[in-house]
């Protein structure tokens, strides 16, 4: 499952969904103008102050050109490990 965290003013949030959409995937969009949503990002992205931010089956995967990324680089779609590109998110590895 992908969770897209943005709003509905992001160009960027349109384009990891319409990505997301493409590859056939499992998504769903939360949008942080809604407080819990809001608070849920807080939690999951401490520090991250921009939009979009994915998780991919609950790992952080960072923001847009990541999650392209990942796509790209991950035959199994999700199911390998993520190499995140900020050192504080939870869930990451480090290689």
């Amino acid at each position: 499952m992908i969770t897209i965290y943005g709003n509905s003013i992001c160009p960027d949030c349109d384009k990891a969904k319409n990505l997301a959409e493409q590859y056939g995937f499992d998504w769903e969009f939360k949008n942080v103008s809604r407080k819990e949503y809001m608070a849920e990002f807080l939690q999951r992205f401490p520090g991250v102050n921009k939009v979009p931010q994915i998780m991919w089956h609950n790992k952080p995967v960072g923001g847009l050109m990541e999650f392209a990324s990942e796509i790209e680089n991950t035959r199994s779609y999700g199911d390998g490990p993520i190499y995140c590109s900020y050192p504080y998110e939870r869930g990451c590895s480090d290689s």
